[in-house]
């Protein structure tokens, strides 16, 4: 079962696996994201908007994990008021989305580039994805944080009116 947090603060998780209990798991301050003013046709850098990379960190006293990360849809009932599925998730690009060997109290860092396509259809319309980012490889346990990004695109700019003068002798 995926979970959704929503918090202002740090996102963290525990892991538990059959016979052992690890302390730690992994933590985030990239929770969720408002991206406005996007225009159809550009791509952006989440860490240059929001003035921040998506972290994981590592916080367990002695495991080593391997992080993957990865675009998701939400599934309508976690969607935010006013908001729908991203369309397609090939509008995301996580610059690195693979990290082997994060030691404990290490970190794995990553931009994420979004791009709306040159379409009318997105204009004024706001998506909704989710940052998945999770233990991989031969882990022996599975754990995982969602992070979410709203997007808001950018209405179409005014064309100017078109002016007609008259010259009156």
């Amino acid at each position: 079962m995926t979970r959704i947090f929503k918090m202002t603060g740090m996102v963290s998780s525990m892991m538990f696996a059959a016979t052992t209990v690890y302390a730690g798991g992994l933590s985030s301050y990239f929770v969720e994201e408002r991206l406005e003013n996007l225009k159809p046709g550009r791509s952006y850098s989440v860490k240059e908007m929001a003035g921040k990379a998506l972290s994981i960190i590592n916080t367990t006293d002695n495991v080593t994990v391997d992080i993957a990360i990865e675009a998701e849809k939400p599934v309508a009932h976690n969607l935010v008021k006013g908001y729908e599925p991203i369309p397609d998730l090939s509008w995301i690009k996580i610059k690195k989305n693979y990290f082997s060997g994060v030691g404990p109290k290490e970190s794995a860092e990553t931009d994420i580039i979004i791009k709306v396509p040159p379409n009318k259809k997105h204009y004024g319309k706001k998506y909704q994805v989710y940052i998945y980012s999770h233990t991989a490889g031969q882990a022996s346990f599975r754990i995982g944080l969602m992070s979410r990004i709203l997007l808001e695109v950018a209405n179409p700019e005014p064309r100017p009116s078109k002016i007609t003068f008259s010259i009156k002798n």
